[in-house]
């Protein structure tokens, strides 16, 4: 039982991570976006951040619970699903905001894209990091 809680309590952190990269992705996206865009370009830039973060929680929580009883081809399997189900997603939910939004469509999309690479990689890190820790449970 102790080994569960301890397992719960690593997913919970690693979990997380893509909150804390959004962080550090609005911060440092603020100032240009602001200088070159005005409010509404910071508004499309977090929309669009925001639209990526939620569609990565949406796959990796399923993904992280996924792998937890799945052998290692079982576990790649879920991580490469989670992967296909994300980018499907993504690309009519962004779509459809910038066609039918109100936002300023350009810098919403740049921001969708520049979140979406970089939520791969902190999706990627957290999904190896867990398989890591499947793998060598405490």
């Amino acid at each position: 039982m102790r080994a569960a809680g301890e397992m719960a309590r690593v997913a919970r952190r690693l979990l997380l991570l893509p909150l804390a990269a959004w962080a550090v992705m609005a911060t440092v996206g603020y100032v240009p976006t602001q200088s070159l865009g005005g409010w509404s370009a910071v508004k499309a830039m977090i929309v669009g951040q925001a639209v990526v973060v939620a569609i990565v929680y949406a796959t990796l929580v399923p993904a992280i619970r996924g792998m937890a009883g799945a052998d290692a081809q079982g576990r790649l399997r879920v991580g490469l699903r989670a992967g296909a189900i994300r980018l499907g997603v993504t690309l009519p939910v962004a779509a459809a905001i910038a066609w039918y939004g109100s936002l300023d469509a350009v810098v919403f999309l740049v921001w969708v894209a520049i979140a979406y690479v970089v939520m791969i990689k902190v999706e990627t890190l957290t999904l190896i990091w867990w398989n890591k820790r499947l793998e060598n449970p405490p």
